[in-house]
């Protein structure tokens, strides 16, 4: 979060850097900083011309060479983005252009869901003559607070509950997440504590079920219920997008828990990355499911994680493998 929060606010002070390799599993940080980029150093009624988008698939090095070489049509610089940047042969033989590289030219590579090895010399070389910045994926607790701070710079002003609720649906696809806040800034009234229902209303999330209801009546025991959710969240027999939300959330869930059972940790919500209007719900599920318990939990959701990717498991049936869980953890 700090480090896609200082690199837009360097490019918006025109702090630019002429060379810039973006890499790591979130995409949407990467496509942030070349919009933003694009809006400092593009003209509108330039973009055709000093605006050049090149895909690793399609080219090659000596290609993208070729472009950075050449001058603005006619503002002071031209943005050169070289996007899918993963595909390309011989990457390291960008390393010479980055050592001696021209003012006229921004250059930004988007290695996009994959990183080169810290040990390499062609890592350590792009760190030293480019700004190389890694996006790692982030945590439950950093997407709650990313959906808070846009919410914001949309004027809306959510109550914890639907921020939840929105995560819960959505999991951690940062655009998905954009899309539906700039849905809701359209239907809702600005300003206004926005709460589930309007949610529900708006966007179409069930406030009744979803993964975070889920979440919490496994952790008050209300195994029936849970059951019940369950049967209406996954009413198609192939959802594996629902099942990659809901499996993560509640490893974090229980993973926070066992956390919240350590001898050595001080279980300040802060600490456990927990909002404190959650705390509650946290505590609760701690005197429900002891240690071992717990553990044993993260363990059942490996395996269903692994069946639900069709390892050990020939025939995939995402509710069988959901209420499969239940029963398991009931048994436990």
């Amino acid at each position: 979060m700090k480090e896609i929060q200082s690199v837009l606010r360097s490019i918006s002070e025109g702090n630019i850097e002429n060379n810039y390799f973006l890499t790591g599993n979130q995409p949407y940080f990467i496509n942030l900083v070349c919009k933003k980029l694009e809006e400092k150093l593009i003209d509108r009624n330039s973009r055709e011309f000093d605006l050049r988008l090149l895909y690793g698939k399609e080219s090659s090095v000596k290609e993208i060479l070729e472009t950075v070489k050449s001058y603005p049509m006619f503002g002071e610089k031209q943005l050169v983005i070289v996007r899918e940047a993963q595909y390309l042969k011989d990457i390291e033989l960008l390393i010479p252009y980055f050592k001696n590289y021209l003012s006229q030219t921004v250059l930004v590579v988007c290695f996009v869901n994959k990183t080169i090895d810290a040990r390499t010399k062609t890592y350590k070389s792009i760190n030293k003559y480019s700004k190389l910045i890694e996006f790692k994926p982030l945590y439950e607790n950093h997407v709650y607070k990313w959906i808070g701070l846009e919410a914001k710079k949309l004027n809306l002003n959510l109550d914890p509950k639907s921020i939840m609720l929105i995560s819960s649906n959505i999991g951690f696809d940062l655009e998905m997440i954009e899309k539906a806040l700039e849905k809701l800034s359209f239907k809702s009234d600005n300003g206004n504590l926005i709460k589930v229902d309007e949610i529900e209303k708006y966007i179409g999330f069930s406030k009744e079920y979803n993964s975070f209801e889920l979440q919490n009546s496994i952790g008050e025991g209300k195994y029936d219920k849970s059951i019940f959710i369950i049967n209406q969240m996954f009413q198609k027999a192939i959802d594996n997008r629902k099942i990659n939300i809901t499996l993560p959330l509640l490893h974090n869930f229980f993973k926070k828990i066992i956390l919240m059972h350590s001898k050595n940790f001080h279980s300040s919500p802060k600490n456990l990355g927990i909002h404190p209007f959650f705390l509650k719900d946290y505590q609760i599920a701690a005197r429900n499911y002891s240690l071992e318990k717990s553990v044993k939990i993260i363990h059942l959701l490996k395996e269903t994680d692994l069946k639900s990717k069709g390892i050990n498991n020939n025939r995939v049936n995402v509710k069988e493998l959901m209420l499969d869980l239940i029963l398991d953890i009931i048994r436990i």
